[in-house]
């Protein structure tokens, strides 16, 4: 259970901007996983737009694995 409320205190951080790296459940197919890119939207139950190289992809907040915030080199 404890991991799940660190999930979703880690959405809760994140803003619209933020660069992630995103590890979805396997069985949803979405390839490549993980993957990269910028919050464009974001909502209170932690489903949220991605920005990737292959365009914008919703993802649902429980459908996420891991999640960590990118750092801007």
């Amino acid at each position: 259970m404890a991991i799940f409320e660190s999930l979703a205190n880690s959405l809760k951080v994140l803003a619209v901007g933020d660069r992630v790296k995103v590890t979805l459940r396997p069985e949803l197919g979405r390839f490549p996983n993980p993957m990269e890119g910028q919050i464009t939207q974001k909502d209170d139950s932690g489903s949220f737009s991605l920005k990737t190289e292959n365009g914008i992809i919703q993802v649902s907040g429980s459908d996420i694995l891991s999640i960590t915030r990118l750092t801007v080199a």
